[in-house]
């Protein structure tokens, strides 16, 4: 129940995150800045399980979390999702998220999609890299824009979000367009559109990311997009590594 898009420049990437979760679930602490294994990084906390399901960090390394519904749950005592974009949070590159996903026991997660966007990721060079936990193996899979979950018929679901990302995000994509896209109730506000509104469940946060060679910000708004919410804006500094990363690293 989440839709992720994402904007490549010559120089950095934007990513768009629509979280969506059952109304009975508490509300999110907004993103703050965290210091671990000598990396700072940004994100917003879910006070259930607290971890998160977007970070980024001052290496220009940002990861997403999808649930991955169509997958099998292990049938073994799980850990929260949030906590394994938590843990990968301070990682300097691809690599480095890739050998740390290979040392953990992934029967211990339920399934889900992580996207990762790669410190030195733009329209020039590299890709959005996708990896995919399906209670069985975890494979990397195609980043198709936009990243869909949903929990209710998800091919009719992905159907209209897709149309709707077809519709409005028209050559120039800019900014303003992935904004509204992300407000949008097409074809109706309900359980297909990007703006997602259920009797059980809605959009209950959008995340905005803003990545350039010298400075990161989380624009954060707490409840739906389409209802214009308060902004809080998170910001901070870009810190270059000794030694190149690859946005087209592969496991």
């Amino acid at each position: 129940m989440c839709t992720v898009s994402w904007l490549l420049h010559d120089a950095g990437y934007e990513v768009f995150f629509n979280r969506d979760e059952q109304k009975g679930r508490a509300i999110a602490n907004p993103p703050a800045v965290f210091d671990r294994e000598g990396t700072r990084y940004m994100m917003p906390v879910d006070p259930d399980g607290g971890g998160t399901w977007i970070a980024m960090n001052q290496h220009g390394l940002s990861l997403c979390l999808l649930n991955y519904y169509q997958g099998d749950i292990p049938d073994l005592p799980l850990i929260s999702r949030g906590l394994l974009v938590k843990m990968l949070a301070p990682e300097m590159s691809v690599s480095g998220v890739v050998n740390r996903l290979n040392s953990l026991h992934m029967g211990s997660y339920a399934p889900f999609t992580l996207l990762v966007f790669a410190p030195d990721l733009s329209n020039r060079h590299g890709h959005v890299i996708a990896f995919q936990w399906d209670g069985h193996v975890l494979t990397q899979r195609p980043s198709v824009e936009p990243m869909i979950s949903s929990s209710v018929r998800f091919d009719e679901v992905m159907f209209a979000r897709r149309e709707a990302y077809r519709t409005i995000m028209t050559e120039p994509k800019t900014v303003e367009k992935a904004w509204a896209f992300h407000r949008s109730h097409v074809p109706q506000a309900g359980y297909l559109s990007v703006c997602m509104h259920r009797n059980d469940a809605n959009t209950v946060s959008f995340t905005h990311l803003k990545v350039t060679p010298d400075v990161m910000e989380m624009v954060y708004v707490d409840g739906s997009p389409c209802e214009g919410g308060e902004q809080t804006s998170t910001v901070l500094a870009r810190t270059r590594g000794p030694f190149k990363l690859v946005a087209s690293d592969s496991p």
